[in-house]
């Protein structure tokens, strides 16, 4: 599908045969050979962005460690609440995709256009206990949305 294709701009190029020599009476020429482009491709505006977050508290960070792991439904809930508090009716419905939960890391996808809202949403919430989200990274083109290690801290155990 073009949405997986990474973001780059491609062309196909076929060589044409070179020009055969002119006359032999007159100076020769020899042209270069020439390319010519079959089609061209560039992605400009992707479907999805893919963010990647860490739930932080205002208590120290010893007692980080007396928090549990955060669930699917607590996360949805935390960021849901965000984007309501700061877009209104147009925050809560956007839709949230939950790709992956890790301690208190999550990876979510969202639709590319509501990115920056988002971001601008969830970076500035506070939770009634003083938590609140950390934007790690994020990615329009590949689930990492951290640029480390190409993805495989998403998808490896």
């Amino acid at each position: 599908m073009a949405e997986d294709v990474a973001m780059a701009e491609a062309a196909v190029t076929a060589p044409t045969q070179p020009a055969t020599q002119t006359s032999t009476a007159s100076k020769k020429r020899v042209r270069t050979p020439k390319t010519q482009t079959l089609a061209n491709l560039t992605l400009r505006n992707p479907q999805w962005s893919y963010i990647h977050l860490s739930l932080v508290s205002a208590k120290s960070p010893s007692s980080s460690l007396e928090y549990p792991p955060l669930d699917a439904l607590t996360a949805h809930l935390h960021l849901t609440s965000a984007l309501s508090q700061f877009l209104g009716l147009h925050g809560g419905a956007i839709p949230i995709d939950i790709l992956k939960l890790e301690g208190q890391d999550v990876w979510i996808r969202i639709p590319a256009d509501d990115r920056v809202g988002f971001v601008a949403a969830t970076g500035g919430w506070t939770g009634r206990g003083g938590e609140g989200w950390r934007i790690v990274g994020w990615s329009s083109w590949s689930a990492d949305a951290s640029g480390r290690d190409g993805g495989r801290d998403l998808f490896g155990d």
